[in-house]
């Protein structure tokens, strides 16, 4: 089997320039080439206080350009409003309409932007000409411009697992990697959308991400969710990968304070993993989890939390975007049927740090990716 490991060695960390102590802003700028198989994007989303909710994402690539040299951007935006109708878009650009400043965030693709330091960021977003859906699940097709201009601050401390990831096979060759930029922020600004211009206030995060590893052939399962509890702040990034990497584990969470303070991380344990309720997800006809409970251990400390879906977000069949022969013949002779969802969710944490137990709750955001026909065993088991 081919082996999978947290790049957290001091010849990793001086192979890539990291500073062990500190994440430095350059390292939230362009960190990869534009090779075919190559993917880099920077992601935002934001729980406003209107009860809308915001995604917006600029890539080198999207997923059905993945596989092509060369940068493709494109922008991603996505508006939940508070009565839960979506207004999307994906604007694809031309090579030549895409910058890339150094030493800190600072994407540009022709009139859209995002720039920031890991403290303050800029993301805009001009009005597009999208999509507008009634469900969060689709759309209607008709034509609605959206669009954002948004100051992030950032009231958190920047997080990665080790020197930014995971290395895969014998030669290492293959990597993946998370750079938590922005745990927790406040947010600013307008939002576009429905033929209005809105101003909004409210919680937003950021995360930086590139790799070559195809998700469709390493991932068994991915959950990704963040909760901000006012005075605390958590993380958990939780990918199971397929049998050719041993169905392995990796596990990314952690626990900051609301002054920053890093709590409690977790990189190398598997979890403790129990799915306590499913839900048969509509869109895709799958079994996808409903309530969710994991256990943590660093030393003398425990976590325990819960995740309840409340609502479903968005939905993507990505087998029946495929020609049926295909997705007859993965889902009848290897077991695969990729699906996603992202979901409200209220999370419940539990953290006894060998002192003391504290108890928080309220509501979280999290996207959940499985390849298979049922992820449950594979969770309850990695």
């Amino acid at each position: 089997m081919a082996k999978v490991r947290l790049m957290n060695q001091p010849s990793d960390f001086k192979k890539l320039g990291i500073n062990p102590k500190k994440v430095e802003p350059w390292e939230d700028a362009k960190r990869d080439d534009d090779r075919a198989g190559v993917y880099e994007w920077w992601y935002f989303d934001m729980i406003l206080d209107d009860g809308s909710k915001v995604v917006i994402h600029f890539n080198t690539k999207d997923n059905k350009t993945i596989g092509k040299d060369g940068t493709i951007p494109s922008v991603v935006i996505k508006i939940t409003s508070p009565t839960g109708q979506e207004f999307k878009d994906n604007v694809i650009l031309k090579k030549e309409e895409a910058y890339f400043g150094k030493g800190q965030c600072d994407v540009k693709y022709g009139p859209h932007y995002v720039k920031g330091d890991l403290q303050n960021y800029h993301i805009h977003v001009a009005p597009t000409g999208g999509v507008n859906g009634t469900d969060g699940a689709g759309g209607t097709g008709k034509a609605s411009n959206v669009g954002a201009d948004l100051k992030l601050y950032s009231t958190s401390k920047a997080w990665r697992p080790g020197a930014g990831g995971f290395t895969f096979g014998p030669d290492e060759k293959g990597y993946f990697t998370w750079l938590c930029a922005v745990p927790r922020g406040e947010v600013t600004g307008t939002l576009f959308y429905d033929g209005e211009e809105r101003q909004v206030t409210g919680a937003g995060y950021h995360d930086h991400q590139w790799g070559n590893m195809k998700h469709f052939s390493t991932w068994d399962h991915w959950l990704w969710g963040r909760q901000d509890f006012g005075d605390y702040t958590l993380l958990i990034f939780d990918i199971g990968t397929q049998k050719t990497f041993n169905n392995q584990r990796l596990p990314m969470m952690f626990l900051e304070d609301n002054e920053g303070n890093l709590l409690f991380e977790n990189t190398d344990d598997s979890p403790k993993c129990q799915v306590l309720e499913e839900y048969k997800e509509k869109l895709s006809g799958k079994s996808y989890p409903k309530k969710i409970a994991y256990e943590f251990k660093q030393g003398d400390k425990t976590i325990k939390y819960v995740i309840t879906q409340k609502e479903e977000l968005e939905a993507r069949d990505a087998a029946a975007e495929m020609p049926k022969p295909l997705s007859w013949v993965l889902e009848k002779t290897k077991k695969l049927h990729p699906s996603t969802t992202r979901n409200f969710a209220h999370g419940e944490l539990i953290y006894d740090n060998g002192q003391q137990v504290i108890k928080r709750e309220g509501d979280m955001i999290y996207e959940f990716i499985y390849m298979g026909l049922t992820a449950k065993d594979q969770m309850e088991n990695g």
